[in-house]
């Protein structure tokens, strides 16, 4: 059985997409770490957009 590894487009594309909003001044989206709780990635995203979206 021949299992096709290779990436797609897109999965190759990818660490590419997230390099350049992590060097952005002020990206439109923002990283968050989803791997704690629920509640404490609701806070996180929270506290996000409290912050970004209270000073325009």
């Amino acid at each position: 059985m021949l299992l096709n590894l290779s990436k797609t487009e897109q999965e190759m594309e990818q660490p590419i997409v997230e390099e350049s909003y992590r060097r952005m001044e002020n990206p439109g989206c923002h990283e968050v770490d989803a791997s704690p709780s629920k509640e404490e990635v609701l806070r996180t995203v929270l506290h996000f957009i409290r912050k970004h979206c209270s000073s325009q």
